[in-house]
């Protein structure tokens, strides 16, 4: 019994060039984004700390960790971590929806079969 018969080629030939091969994201000038419109919500005293909170967290993504030993990467990864968790503060009340692909998919064939 064989795996592949001649009719399976061109349909995985087929599914072979429309796959997109994963790539990493580039190595590029990270940077934290801040909301414009909500930090208008906040008090001076928290739009303060939330500048700074931003400037903390560029310096530290801006740092070059190919120079750091083991144990001052691990530093620097949980000093991330604490300036992300302070930063989760300011962000609560948000209302966000994460759609997967295939959660997007199935909802427009939905919607193509019932419309």
């Amino acid at each position: 019994m064989t795996m592949f018969t001649t009719r399976s080629i061109p349909v995985l030939f087929s599914l072979f060039l429309t796959t997109s091969p994963l790539y990493a994201a580039p190595v590029g000038h990270r940077h934290v984004i801040i909301n414009e419109a909500r930090p208008h919500a906040l008090s001076e005293d928290d739009q303060r700390s939330v500048l700074e909170l931003r400037d903390k967290l560029d310096a530290v993504l801006a740092t070059d960790r190919s120079t750091l030993d083991r144990s001052e990467r691990q530093a620097l990864r949980q000093e991330y971590r604490a300036l992300k968790q302070e930063m989760d503060r300011y962000n609560t009340g948000g209302t966000v929806i994460y759609l997967s692909t295939a959660g997007v998919i199935i909802i427009l064939l939905l919607l193509i079969i019932l419309l």
